[in-house]
């Protein structure tokens, strides 16, 4: 599984979400950060649906979404995601 973390430059949680990334690779979670403003980051955001910034996507590795966190008050702890992606 992957984890999608999707984020806007240049704002207050660019920062989380680069902490965010940093701590799931301790939990041996692949991570990816993402612009969402980027041709990558606008890819997956119609992909996946995602309207709120920050976001965090787990994909499985069929590309189906595992789960979706949307919005600096939803993101979820290092430890939720891992739980999640080792299952």
């Amino acid at each position: 599984m992957i984890a999608y973390i999707l984020y806007n430059r240049d704002t207050p949680e660019q920062r989380r979400a680069e902490d965010l990334a940093k701590r799931l690779t301790l939990e041996q979670v692949e991570a990816e950060l993402l612009d969402a403003d980027s041709p990558r980051g606008i890819q997956l955001c119609a992909d996946y649906d995602i309207l709120g910034r920050p976001a965090v996507v787990l994909v499985g590795a069929s590309g189906t979404p595992v789960q979706v966190w949307q919005g600096a008050d939803s993101l979820p702890t290092p430890s939720d995601v891992a739980y999640l992606a080792h299952q």
